[in-house]
């Protein structure tokens, strides 16, 4: 199953489960709890795009993007980032209805290096 780019998703367990990330978007709710969820599957929230639905659609708002730390970090600090992350959505949520959250993992970028 694929994500489906015209669809704002209610559930964190999508997220995880079809690689939602830079792709999918995500209700208030579900963001929150990818926040809440991401380190346990090792992941660090290290972009979040804020803006508002319109069914079907996302309006992306350039000047409400929310950059996290670079992995590769600790443990420690991908919970202090990622509930940072959770903050900013919880503070956001008057304005802004949908969410696209990009994760990496808490060791690092995968390496493209050329053959």
């Amino acid at each position: 199953m694929k994500v489906d780019r015209t669809r704002l998703y209610d559930s964190s367990d999508d997220f995880f489960e079809l690689n939602g990330s830079i792709i999918m978007k995500l209700t208030r709710t579900a963001a929150q709890d990818v926040c809440i969820k991401a380190l346990e599957h090792g992941l660090l929230v290290v972009r979040i795009e804020r803006g508002i639905w319109h069914n079907p659609g996302f309006k992306a708002r350039l000047d409400c993007i929310w950059d996290g730390v670079d992995p590769p970090v600790s443990e420690a600090e991908a919970m202090i980032n990622n509930a940072k992350a959770l903050e900013m959505i919880r503070e956001e949520s008057e304005v802004h209805d949908a969410f696209i959250i990009t994760t990496a993992s808490i060791k690092g970028y995968k390496s493209h290096r050329m053959r």
